[in-house]
């Protein structure tokens, strides 16, 4: 596995303990880059690191509990994640969702682009 491929999958296990653990939420967004873009699949676009933090910590206090599943790719040098979901939301809502994320990094190793697709 390389360095970037070994970043998102961190990235999908912190994301599934950052609703109850405040440390994986801080090292979710550590692992952003100071200029990250982050596209939501609600049209949300965070692009400075006050918006990510934001976009990070409203995204994890609206969701209690969250359960992923992902399978890392690279495709015309763009590293894509696939992944699923299995949620419960802060007011009891259990959803699934199936989707797609693009990722770009920068020469440290960063997170400087993510855009997060939903597969209706």
């Amino acid at each position: 596995m390389d360095q970037k491929t070994g970043i998102i999958e961190r990235y999908f296990e912190l994301s599934d303990l950052a609703s109850s653990n405040e440390q994986a939420l801080k090292d979710i967004i550590d692992l952003f880059s100071s200029v990250a873009v982050v596209k939501g699949a609600n049209g949300f676009v965070a692009n400075t690191p006050a918006k990510v933090t934001s976009f990070f910590t409203h995204f994890f206090q609206d969701n209690r509990e969250l359960h992923h599943l992902c399978h890392v790719v690279m495709d015309d040098s763009v590293y894509k994640a696939e992944w699923v979901v299995a949620g419960r939301k802060r007011s009891g809502e259990l959803f699934a969702y199936h989707g797609f994320d693009n990722y770009e990094f920068d020469q440290d190793g960063k997170i400087k682009f993510l855009q997060v697709e939903i597969i209706q």
